[in-house]
């Protein structure tokens, strides 16, 4: 728990006041997290929370902050964390000053006692409060709110080339002054020999001959770097000739921002020069992506004080009379969290949290930190670039982020000083259309969890107590900036001890209807108002199985139809591998106000076939362990199908960490022996084996199956000797349906036959029987 930040302080005078807050507040949680990283992991169970007093709603209203701006950071760290260790449970939780230290900690027990994925979390006059973003387009209107005109003095930090230079042609007014500040001073001339130069094999000749006739031999990496530094420093010779051309006073400076002595003397060189600022734009920083555990605290300090720093030397060096507009470029690796970036994303959240202070504290000036999303013209590297397309972020062509920037300034509003800019895999919008999101501008109430089973009012209810209907989720949903929504899910033996009851080959193998389980769970978490009703088209695209002495880690994600009725809801879901983002499995999940009323089953019983004895059935032919034992008679095997009797499992053996009342939404255990019956068949008949590949359709009738045992009608509608297709009712004694499966796929083959006899081997019976 890192409750540093929780104290009522004024914003500090110095820059090195400013660093010991930074130090004490963001810098010493990296510490924190780097120290104790084994232990937080290894549990499985570990916990980080953080705390600040900015008012409840991180900053994110009118009313002044009580505390720092400088614990904001701890959002930016812990999503990061979250993301790089998913094991790991993150909250950051803000007050204000109307509670008591009692009232406070008896908060911060509460969160770390809640089972609730979300990380950011506010305590306003005591009301638990969850923040989303939320669009907020913009619409052009007259008269145009801020427009810079022939007498402004601009200064953009962050340099000539990438996203600053792009957004410094909205300045290039006949007339102004435009002032870019760069960590390098003005590149000279380019040298004869390379002149003219573009292709990039020739150029490195070029500096190749430039070494040799210096008596040099470089190494391929320095004329690489020397080839890139030319490439930067004609982008930027380039872009400041296009400026001075355009009628504007362009002057360049290298000045390193986080540099107070230096950055101060430019500044008021400023005013002296020219007697204003009218409009600042704050886009500097470097990135040194590396991910926590290997994070050196010197690389830290230096991406994390270039963009922090400077920032708060800005604060204190601007004078307001002039000052029209402070903008502040930012990340949406600070809004989400992003592998590899905890400085980044620190700093980046810093800012946001510094935006807010100074937007109270300037009522005259517009103040805005933009969360861009990666620009394909930025700083992020390709990986990085990959890691947002994952995730359903597309980096910003260019002109449409100048674009964005320039429609902001024109008709954005005073108060909204925290954006997040991007455009996002599956919007209906124009792909190059750059989406408008306020981070905060509606902060909605959320009750905590009661820790204690919900009592019933006549409900019916057994036991008078709500059934806990998601008991597998041990995190919570998120929405993601793209609005799908993911859930990191833990396969371990200690919280899943069927594990040993379905494993071969050496190793745990999660059954295709506990994936089911989990994916109707984590749609019914994300979409609360519907209900899950039917799983459609479910595929087996690649097993998750694992070692006994380890864990496995899977992302959920589901994505809601563009289109849904009164009547139905449908998502679609996948599994897939967090870092490889490879799929396990795939399916479409139907929701519906209410379950459909259960129909009678058409199959009546099998007059042909022969019975088998249920409880040799397991050695012969199949290799399930105790849990997964569900079937108790089969009295029918035959060409046709199956008849059998099966019980549902017991959900305390299967997970006996879960209490209050938990309930399956399919039972995994009772759908696995639907699919037993058809293996007992399988070998019976043709001494073949069989394993899941497809699930048609998997319909749910009833809130919970009943406690007795239920018929199974298992009928063959297909059959070519390596792939078969059957449909399966399961029904009470009176014929009431509670499950059905159609359309169950499953390849074959004599060579799967090995899975059961290495059960018997392993397990003491004879090879044969």
């Amino acid at each position: 728990m890192h409750l540093a930040p929780v104290a009522a302080l004024a914003l500090p005078e110095t820059l090195a006041q400013w660093k010991q807050y930074t130090q004490l507040h963001s810098k010493s949680l990296f510490h924190l997290l780097q120290a104790t990283a084994a232990d937080l992991r290894a549990s499985g169970q570990g916990r980080v929370l953080a705390a600040a007093m900015m008012g409840g709603y991180w900053g994110r209203t009118e009313a002044p902050m009580p505390g720092l701006p400088t614990g904001g950071g701890s959002n930016g760290m812990l999503k990061t964390m979250n993301i790089e260790w998913p094991e790991v449970a993150a909250k950051t939780v803000d007050f204000d000053q109307s509670l008591s230290a009692e009232m406070m900690a008896d908060c911060i027990a509460q969160e770390l006692l809640t089972p609730d994925s979300r990380i950011e979390i506010g305590y306003p006059q005591g009301q638990r409060t969850v923040f989303d973003p939320i669009p907020a387009d913009l619409k052009a209107q007259s008269p145009i709110q801020l427009q810079p005109a022939s007498d402004w003095v601009t200064l953009v930090t962050g340099g000539a080339r990438g996203v600053t230079a792009e957004v410094s042609r909205i300045f290039l007014v006949p007339g102004a002054t435009l002032i870019l500040v760069g960590r390098s001073a003005e590149p000279p001339v380019e040298l004869a020999d390379t002149a003219g130069i573009t292709d990039i094999g020739s150029l490195r000749k070029a500096f190749l001959l430039r070494a040799k006739s210096q008596g040099l031999i470089p190494k391929p990496a320095e004329i690489e770097r020397q080839v890139q530094g030319l490439l930067r420093d004609r982008t930027i010779r380039a872009n400041l000739t296009e400026f001075r051309q355009a009628g504007v006073t362009v002057e360049y400076h290298g000045v390193d921002v986080k540099d107070e002595p230096t950055f101060t003397a430019l500044i008021q060189d400023i005013y002296q020069r020219h007697g204003r600022l009218d409009a600042v734009v704050h886009g500097a920083g470097i990135i040194e992506d590396k991910l926590i555990v290997d994070k050196n605290p010197d690389s830290f300090n230096r991406v994390f004080d270039t963009k922090v720093d400077s920032i708060f030397l800005l604060s204190r060096l601007v004078r307001t009379e002039s000052l029209k507009l402070f903008a502040v470029f930012g990340s949406v690796a600070g809004s989400f969290g992003n592998r590899g970036q905890v400085d980044y994303a620190t700093a980046n959240e810093t800012m946001n949290r510094v935006g807010w202070y100074l937007d109270k504290l300037w009522p005259q000036v517009r103040v805005l930190t933009i969360n861009w999303g990666p620009w394909a013209a930025g700083m992020a590297s390709d990986a990085v670039n990959e890691q947002f397309k994952a995730r359903g972020v597309i980096p910003i062509p260019p002109l449409s982020g100048r674009r964005f920037f320039r429609d902001d300034l024109y008709y954005g509003q005073m108060g909204e000083a925290e954006l997040i800019a991007g455009t996002f895999e599956g919007s209906s919008r124009e792909a190059y259309e750059v989406q408008r999101h306020l981070a905060s501008a509606k902060a909605e109430a959320e009750v905590v969890p009661p820790a204690t089973p919900v009592q019933s009012n006549g409900n019916g209810y057994s036991n008078g107590v709500k059934p806990n209907y998601l008991p597998l989720l041990r995190n919570q949903p998120k929405i993601q900036p793209n609005s799908s929504i993911t859930l990191e899910h833990k396969f371990a033996y200690t919280s899943d001890p069927y594990l040993e009851d379905h494993a071969f080959d050496g190793n745990f193998v999660v059954p295709a209807t506990m994936n089911l389980e989990v994916m109707a769970q984590f749609v019914q978490a994300a979409w609360p108002e519907w209900k899950v009703a039917e799983i459609q088209d479910m595929r087996v695209l690649k097993g998750i199985s694992f070692p006994p002495d380890t864990s496995h880690y899977v992302l959920v994600r589901g994505r809601a139809a563009s289109h849904a009725d009164a009547a139905s809801l449908e998502i679609s879901v996948e599994i897939v591998d967090p870092d490889t983002k490879i799929p396990h499995y795939r399916a479409k999940v139907v929701m519906r106000p209410e379950l459909e009323t259960a129909p009678f089953t058409e199959y009546t019983p099998l007059t042909s076939g022969e019975p088998e004895d249920a409880k040799l059935a397991y050695p012969r032919y199949l290799f399930h362990g105790r849990r997964l034992e569900l079937i108790t008679q089969l009295p029918r095997v035959s060409e046709e199908g199956v008849d059998a009797m099966l019980i549902p499992s017991t959900i305390s053996e299967w997970l006996p960490n879960v209490k209050d009342n938990p309930v399956w939404l399919f039972d995994p255990g009772i759908l696995d022996a639907a699919m037993q019956i058809s293996q007992v068949r399988l070998r019976k008949l043709y001494n073949i084996s069989g394993l899941p590949s497809r699930l048609g359709s998997v319909i749910r009738y009833s809130e919970q199956l009943p406690k007795q045992p239920l018929q199974a009608s298992l009928r063959v509608k297909s059959f070519d000797g390596t792939h078969i297709v059957t449909h399966t009712d399961i029904s009470d004694e009176t014929g009431r349906v509670y499950l059905r499966l159609l359309d169950t796929e499953a390849t074959c083959s004599e060579a799967l036959n090995r899975l059961n006899i290495r059960w018997r081997i392993e397990h003491g019976y004879p090879e044969q029987m």
